[in-house]
């Protein structure tokens, strides 16, 4: 789980990205869910929205690495990551990783999805 959640080197498959997005937005939505139900202006607004900050930090080093593994699966160059943080573009990217297809065999960053690299 370390590596596929935080790991950078290797390749990662269609699947396995589209499973760990999801497993990620679950945990975000916990502390969504308790902002949302949450008096405005209470002490467990306050605490939600550091759950929202504790949860948000790791999840997004996770989606990056994730998402350059599966740039690296699919062949194309890491640098793509950063249209990630375009706001309009960012859904797009999405589509592209999880609708392009991988790379058959061993390529220069491992020997198949969902392994560690070289």
């Amino acid at each position: 789980m370390r590596w596929l959640l935080f790991g950078v080197s290797g390749r990662l498959s269609r699947r396995t990205y589209a499973l760990a997005m999801l497993f990620w937005a679950c945990v975000l939505a916990i502390p969504v869910t308790a902002a949302v139900r949450a008096v405005p202006d209470s002490a467990a607004m306050t605490l939600a929205g550091f759950e929202i900050i504790a949860a948000f930090l790791p999840a997004s080093w996770s989606v990056a690495v994730m998402s350059i593994k599966r740039l690296h699966d699919a062949g194309l160059p890491a640098i793509l990551v950063a249209v990630l943080v375009i706001p309009a573009a960012s859904f797009l990217m999405l589509l592209v990783l999880l609708l392009w297809p991988s790379n058959k065999g061993p390529n220069r960053h491992g020997p198949a999805p969902d392994h560690p690299g070289y």
